[in-house]
């Protein structure tokens, strides 16, 4: 089979449309074609063919990546969740994974890192709620164990802070109701029953303490 003709699409430019012996055979992306060479009269197998719509289809599945991450930074099973939704196979996703990884344009540490600090300026929570959010979006648990070690040293303060933001909506209850709501507000934040009670402690310490 002959290349008969490659010319540039007038709607997207950086991709060509392939003829081969006079008919229609392909839509290439401008990548593709110059990655194997390809230019107008050269003889092809059915073994080159396979190989150049394979990487059409690694072609695709990069720019489909790479528009799902231009929004935000995207987790590795995010990545994987969105190319298996469009279609293509495990071994493309798989490469093309590896290779957004190879220029850090995926890193589940960078992104579990700064997930946590920005929920703990903006929605501050304990640390079982923001592990049970990174391991919904696909992290392994040795990063999450690090992004936590990393960002959430001072628990007792976070949720102090958090207390101090919100108690005047409880002033005009009983103590006792008043502790009991904050105590559950806390927990449903995910902080700890030792780190609740610390912090209530402090900042609450006129109140009577809660009887069991």
């Amino acid at each position: 089979k002959t290349i008969t003709k490659i010319e540039a699409q007038k709607k997207r430019p950086h991709r060509y449309s392939v003829f081969i012996d006079g008919k229609f055979a392909f839509g290439l992306d401008d990548e593709v074609v110059a990655k194997f060479g390809l230019k107008k009269g050269q003889d092809v197998n059915e073994p080159t063919l396979k190989k150049i719509l394979l990487g059409e289809n690694e072609s695709k599945a990069k720019e489909t990546a790479l528009r799902f991450l231009s929004f935000r930074r995207r987790t590795e099973k995010e990545i994987k969740d969105k190319l298996k939704q469009r279609g293509f196979d495990e071994n493309i996703i798989k490469r093309t994974v590896e290779k957004l990884k190879e220029y850090d344009l995926i890193n589940d540490l960078e992104f579990a890192t700064a997930w946590v600090k920005e929920r703990l300026e903006y929605k501050p929570r304990g640390k079982k709620l923001l592990r049970q959010e990174l391991w919904k979006k696909g992290i392994k648990k040795e990063i999450i164990d690090q992004a936590l070690d990393e960002s959430c040293q001072d628990e007792d303060k976070s949720a102090l802070d958090l207390l101090e933001r919100i108690k005047n909506r409880y002033k005009n209850l009983e103590p006792q109701v008043a502790r009991r709501r904050m105590y559950g507000f806390l927990l449903r934040r995910g902080f700890s029953y030792e780190t609740v009670k610390t912090a209530i402690g402090k900042s609450l310490s006129p109140l009577p303490r809660m009887e069991n």
